[in-house]
C-alpha cells in the first residue's frame, strides 16, 4: 500500500508540472524546469535505481525510484520534497486544465487525502450534498504546482466574481484608461461590488480587454457575452482567470499593477478574506446573487502565506451559505499548511479542528 501510494505521488507530482501526462505540454518555456533523463545506477540487493532531478536555477529535488526485481514493485527510496520554483504561467494553466472532475476530492499529494484536514473538507461537502446544493473549489500552489480540488468542471453563475478578472484585464491591457474618473469606477466595482460602476466600465470600454484576458489565460472566449456581463463559469475557468490576474499583479506588471492589486485587499462579502485575511495577505473578489433563475455564492483570489503564493477559487449555487463557505476556506487553508510543510502529517490530527 505504501509503495503504491508512493508511486502515485511521484506520477502526480510529475504530471502537475507537465512532465508525465499526455494532456499537458511536452515542450516547456524557458523556466529552467526540466526532468533530467533517468539514468541507471548500481544498487545493492540486486535492485536497480533510477534518479531524476527537477531543476530551477540552483534548486533541485532529487527523486530516487527503486525497482525490486523479485517483486516487480517500485518505490520511492527518498522522501519527495519540492523545489521552490518561480511561477510559470503556461505550466500552471495546464495543471488546472488537466484536473480531473468528479464527486471525490483530488490532490496531487495523495497522502493529504488521508488527513483529518481533508476529512473536515469532506464533511462540509457532504453538508452541501445532503441539502441538494452544489459547490466546487481549486486550491493551487503557484510555486510547486500542487492542487487540491473538488468538482473543478462544475459550472456556476459567476455573479460579481466576474468583476475581479475584468478590472484586472482593463488595467493590464488598457492601462491608459486609468484616469481619476475611471479609477473611482474601478475602486467601487472591486471594493464595494457596485453593479452600476461595473456597468459604466463596460459601456466605456466594452469586452475587448476580456477577449485579451481569455487568450492570455487559455480560457474559451465563449464566456464573453456583450449582453450578459455575469456569465456562467467553471471553477477551472475562474481559477485560470485568477492565475492571469496573479501574473498581472506580481510578474507581468505595468504602471497600474500595484494600485490595481491594492483594490482587492479588503473587499465586500469575501468569505476567503473573512476566514484568512487577519492572518495572511489575501486579494479577492466575491460574488453573490439570488433570484428565481440564478443563485450563487462565490469567492476567488490570491493567498500569500508562508512565503508562497496560492490561488483559491470556491464557487457554489447556494446564496445562503456564507458561514459554511467561510468554514470551507479555513479548512482548505489547513490542507495548504500540509502542502507547505508548516505542519507535518504526524501533527495533522492535533492541529485539525
Amino acid at each position: 500500500m505504501v509503495q503504491t501510494a508512493a508511486a502515485m505521488l511521484f506520477t502526480a507530482s510529475l504530471s502537475v508540472f507537465g512532465l508525465k501526462t499526455a494532456e499537458l505540454p511536452q515542450e516547456f518555456p524557458d523556466t529552467g524546469i526540466a526532468l533530467q533523463s533517468l539514468s541507471d545506477a548500481a544498487s545493492p540487493s540486486g535492485q536497480s535505481s533510477k534518479t531524476g532531478a527537477l531543476l530551477q536555477g540552483s534548486s533541485q529535488t532529487v527523486v530516487t525510484l527503486r525497482e525490486d526485481s523479485s517483486t516487480g514493485l517500485t518505490e520511492i527510496q527518498d522522501s519527495v520534497s519540492y523545489a521552490y520554483v518561480q511561477p510559470d504561467l503556461d505550466i500552471l494553466l495546464s495543471a488546472v486544465a488537466a484536473l480531473p472532475d468528479g464527486e471525490e476530492l483530488f490532490c496531487t499529494r495523495p497522502e493529504v487525502l488521508l488527513s483529518p484536514q481533508a476529512e473536515h473538507v469532506r464533511s462540509i461537502i457532504q453538508g452541501f450534498q445532503e441539502t441538494g446544493r452544489s459547490l466546487g473549489f481549486i486550491l493551487l500552489d503557484l510555486n510547486s504546482g500542487d492542487c487540491f480540488s473538488f468538482h473543478p468542471d462544475g459550472r456556476f453563475y459567476s455573479a460579481s466574481t466576474m468583476k475581479g478578472p475584468y478590472v484586472a484585464a482593463l488595467n493590464k491591457f488598457s492601462p491608459e484608461a486609468a484616469d481619476e474618473y475611471t479609477r473611482d469606477l474601478m475602486e467601487n466595482t472591486i471594493v464595494w461590488s457596485s453593479n452600476e460602476d461595473y456597468e459604466t466600465l463596460h459601456h466605456l470600454y466594452g469586452n475587448d480587454v476580456m477577449f485579451d484576458m481569455t487568450e492570455y489565460t487559455a480560457v474559451s472566449d465563449s464566456i464573453i457575452d456583450d449582453y450578459n456581463w455575469y456569465p456562467y463559469l467553471t471553477v477551472k475557468e475562474l481559477a485560470q482567470l485568477w492565475i492571469g490576474t496573479y501574473f498581472y499583479f506580481f510578474e507581468d506588471t505595468n504602471e497600474q499593477s500595484n494600485w490595481c492589486r491594492s483594490l482587492y485587499a479588503d473587499t465586500a462579502e469575501s468569505f476567503i478574506g473573512s476566514a484568512l485575511g487577519e492572518e495572511y495577505t489575501v486579494y479577492t473578489k466575491a460574488g453573490w446573487y439570488t433570484d428565481w433563475e440564478d443563485t450563487a455564492r462565490n469567492d476567488a483570489g490570491i493567498l500569500r502565506a508562508d512565503s508562497r503564493d496560492y490561488i483559491l477559487t470556491i464557487m457554489s449555487d447556494s446564496f445562503d451559505s456564507y458561514d459554511e463557505l467561510e468554514e470551507l476556506a479555513a479548512a482548505l487553508n489547513e490542507t495548504r499548511r500540509l502542502y507547505s510543510g508548516e505542519i507535518e502529517m504526524t501533527e495533522a490530527a492535533a492541529d485539525c479542528p
